[in-house]
């Protein structure tokens, strides 16, 4: 540990003025309530934070190797599986030179292409976030959304692909997305936010261009907050999906028009998501099976159970998507949270297995190895073809075509990067007996070595599986540096099915601490690492779960880096969006039952004085619109006047972001600041590299 850290440092200082507070059945005193406000005294001290921690992360010694390190890396940040529409193929780029994403329309998936929208261009001064782009099917029109700033106020527009006229500038409606396009590329469903209709929920509503956008909604009873349109694979139907934790399509009508709206699959419990093809819809559920299976269901009668075809049946395999490639299906599964292709007929016979580069992960675009549960992972090309990006804990993400008839795969763009490590699966088992699954991500040769410097990454929240695919270029250079890594399994993700994501739900979420400290006792009771040597790390909803853990187990980590995190799980009341997510997933903190559950892990409140706390890292977006600012300003202020350690407690904000850095330049800041904090904290060396990089495939 340098001598700046044993010295201390000297935080800018904000005076505590308690005040009780009342949430259900929880009372209790809050000494930073003032923090809450983004007055300008608060925002001074802010600014003086993020100064002290700017120069402290950027003065370390590891902060330029490792930032080089990164560097040789690449990105694989502009990898992403392109849409065909009309005969042509649209992808998302960030061209060399530039920072931000483009839009490119080209003859061939991967041929040279002719930009369509330039966010580089779009709005100087500013950094943008792409955040959807739909291509009309016949392939003339583009509707895409964008935020400026990470604000997630997002701009739903419609560019001609040929003229560059805009013609359709925005919506009334607040976040406008999804864009789901009628067969005749005449106009598509979206969905939108009205508070004066329904504060704090979706609503759908319906464009034709040529004519005004629409100010009234479709007349649709949408009992979850979130609500999204998707057209059938044939053009025939839209279907409207409710619920991101556990999607299923209410509601549905025909393309043409006829008929209206009637309701499909809304009230059935359970999760049921897929694809409509011909007469059925294709839907994977976990009604009747833990981790899922794949039924038929016709679209005429969808809520007569005796009606509906079993396909695949349930097994310890979790069914994650579905895509209808001409007259055949392709199933994404995951096996031990591997992935596996499997295609099969309409009538469920299975043909065969797509082989796989290795063991990792499919999706749609590269980005770190979460998957989220109503997102598809493969996308359907010409003919027979499909598209999809592979990773793994090795290989950096890589663009792959695949044809379902013959259930051939081939790369069409080669990772950037390849790690020489070794991966190890591993369990440990949990307070309540469970055997939580965990991987380990070694250098090459040094998979034996005892103690190493090792960082944990975790996620575990909101029925959303982190697979063992690329951790991201900032995790791999960890390991090319000769530290370990590893991928924990905890429960709240869906990694295992909808019923390990419950396990750590609501009134189950120190479940998730428990496996998380289940796994940091394993790797030391292994001889892995020690906890002088182990740190954590987690964004937005792994960084509550980092904040959480180190405050519960200060003794098990050395340091701890919670990015965009949620840190006053009562406080958050007071923000109506942040409120209404976190109340889903982690209980209300204004009734009596769930406020004592919340009481005994929401970080802020459970601080303590005279303990000796973890190195911590807190990094905010200042534009975060669901885990404002305010929650790391309150965790720590009140951090560093309790701990008794002399590790830093840093508090970072970081302008024109939201949960992360938007452009490649402030990525790489990003990036180098927490593999140098880790490297200081946990005893890496600086500028050591342990690891390989090449490219090409896993031999």
């Amino acid at each position: 540990m340098s001598e700046e850290v044993r010295r201390g440092l000297d935080y800018p200082r904000h005076a505590p003025s308690p005040k009780a507070r009342i949430f259900g059945s929880v009372t209790y005193d809050d000494p930073d309530h003032a923090l809450e406000e983004d007055d300008a005294q608060v925002l001074a001290w802010q600014a003086a934070q993020d100064d002290v921690a700017t120069a402290y992360l950027t003065g370390l010694p590891g902060y330029a190797p490792l930032g080089d390190l990164l560097r040789a890396l690449g990105s694989s940040s502009g990898v992403a599986a392109p849409q065909y529409s009309g005969g042509r193929w649209f992808r998302q780029v960030i061209p060399a030179g530039d920072e931000l994403a483009a839009i490119l329309v080209s003859e061939n998936p991967t041929g040279p292409g002719r930009r369509v929208i330039d966010l580089n261009r779009l709005f100087s001064g500013v950094p943008l976030r792409l955040h959807w782009f739909a291509p009309s099917p016949d392939g003339r029109k583009l509707a895409f959304s964008w935020s400026p700033e990470g604000k997630e106020l997002e701009n739903l527009q419609v560019i001609d692909v040929d003229g560059g006229a805009l013609l359709l500038e925005g919506v009334p409606q607040a976040n406008g997305s999804f864009p789901a396009w009628l067969p005749d590329s005449s106009g598509f469903y979206y969905r939108g936010n009205d508070p004066a209709l329904a504060p704090g929920k979706s609503l759908i509503f319906h464009h034709r261009l040529g004519e005004g956008p629409p100010t009234l909604p479709e007349p649709l009873e949408l009992g979850d907050p979130v609500a999204w349109p998707a057209v059938s694979a044939d053009g025939r139907h839209v279907l409207v999906y409710s619920s991101y934790l556990s999607p299923r399509p209410d509601y549905i009508r025909a393309t043409d028009g006829d008929g209206g709206w009637r309701p499909f699959l809304k009230d059935l419990p359970g999760c049921f998501r897929g694809v409509a093809s011909g007469d059925h819809f294709f839907a994977i559920t976990d009604d009747g099976a833990p981790r899922g299976r794949l039924v038929a269901i016709p679209l005429a009668s969808p809520t007569a159970r005796d009606g509906w075809r079993e396909l695949v049946a349930p097994s310890d395999n979790v069914l994650a998507s579905i895509a209808a490639v001409g007259e055949r299906l392709v199933l994404v599964e995951l096996v031990d949270a591997y992935a596996r292709l499997r295609v099969l007929r309409i009538d469920g016979s299975i043909e065969g297995t797509i082989d796989l580069p290795g063991r990792g992960m499919v999706s749609m675009r590269a980005g770190n190895s979460a998957a989220l549960n109503f997102m598809d992972c493969l996308v359907p090309g010409a003919g027979d073809e499909l598209l999809f990006v592979f990773s793994s804990l090795r290989q950096s993400p890589a663009l792959y075509r695949a044809s379902a008839a013959s259930r051939t795969c081939e790369p069409l763009v080669l990772p950037a990067a390849r790690l020489d490590a070794e991966v190890e699966d591993c369990a440990a088992t949990s307070r309540d007996g469970t055997p939580i699954p965990y991987r380990r991500v070694v250098p090459r040769g040094d998979a034996r070595a005892a103690q190493r410097p090792t960082v944990i990454l975790e996620y575990a929240g909101a029925n959303i599986a982190l697979l063992p695919g690329w951790p991201g270029e900032m995790l791999a250079a960890w390991v090319q540096a000769g530290g370990v890594l590893v991928l924990a399994h905890l429960r709240g993700g869906g990694e295992f099915g909808p019923n390990w994501w419950r396990g750590g739900w609501q009134k189950q979420r120190q479940n998730t601490f428990d496996d998380l400290y289940a796994v940091a006792e394993d790797l030391c009771a292994r001889e892995v690492t020690r906890p002088a040597q182990l740190g954590l790390y987690g964004i937005s909803n792994g960084g509550k779960n980092a904040a959480a853990a180190a405050v519960q187990r200060p003794d098990l980590f050395a340091a701890v880096v919670a990015q965009a995190p949620l840190t006053d799980m009562f406080g958050l009341v007071r923000d109506p969006v942040a409120y209404m997510v976190a109340k889903m997933e982690d209980g209300d903190p204004c009734d009596p039952e769930m406020s004592k559950i919340l009481r005994g892990w929401s970080p802020y409140q459970n601080v303590a004085d005279g303990v000796a706390y973890p190195a911590m890292l807190i990094d905010c977006g200042l534009n975060d619109a669901r885990r404002l600012p305010w929650h790391g300003r309150k965790l720590a202020a009140r951090m560093q006047r309790a701990t008794s350690s002399r590790r830093p407690i840093l508090l970072r904000v970081r302008a024109s972001a939201d949960q992360a850095a938007l452009t490649d330049a402030e990525r790489h800041v990003q990036r180098s600041e927490t593999l140098a904090f880790l490297a200081e904290q946990l005893g890496l060396p600086a500028g050591a590299s342990c690891g390989k990089v090449g490219t090409g495939f896993p031999q």
